[in-house]
């Protein structure tokens, strides 16, 4: 349970400052791709802990984001856990809106998380979770990605309603 969600926010939002960052960035090397990686974990782990900790307003927790979906082409499963560019029909993209509390999960279960990095600048990430991974892949801009840490890292929710059922649990709302 987060008892104050002001550091939390915070590092939110310097994260999205070092993500903003990357896209000016052209040279890339292991530890890059290691910070990379732990900007985002962290990032997303930090959203759902705040989610799971009631200190992010329902409009917030109910964005949807576009992400790209593109569907597997049913190949036999493999042993090597690289992203192939057989596994999925990148040629048809689908649009899909995408809640914040969905996206934390993909990242966060990620079986693929697969930067993609062009003309040495990092355009966004493939994603797609453990359970995903058979039906498809996602693709989610890197800009996205900093939208939602300075969404919900600037989310200050304004009230806090809890109601107790007939059935014993207590509803909660948060604005």
């Amino acid at each position: 349970m987060i008892y104050d969600s002001v550091y939390w926010k915070d590092e939110l939002i310097k994260l999205a400052d070092k993500l903003e960052m990357r896209v000016i960035q052209r040279r890339w090397w292991d530890k890059s791709y290691y910070t990379l990686e732990k900007e985002i974990f962290l990032g997303f782990y930090s959203i759902r802990k705040l989610i799971e900790s009631q200190k992010i307003s329902k409009t917030v927790v109910d964005k949807t984001f576009n992400v790209l979906e593109f569907k597997s082409n049913d190949q036999p499963e493999s042993i090597i856990k690289d992203l192939s560019l057989s596994a999925y029909d990148f040629n048809k993209a689908k649009k899909t809106d995408m809640s914040i509390l969905k996206l934390c999960n993909q990242f966060i279960h990620s079986y693929y998380f697969s930067p993609l990095i062009v003309n040495r600048s990092l355009i966004g990430f493939f994603i797609c979770s453990d359970y995903k991974r058979k039906s498809g892949i996602y693709f989610i801009t890197l800009f996205e990605v900093v939208d939602i840490y300075r969404i919900v890292g600037g989310n200050n929710p304004k009230s806090y309603v809890a109601i107790r059922q007939d059935n014993g649990k207590i509803a909660t709302h948060i604005e």
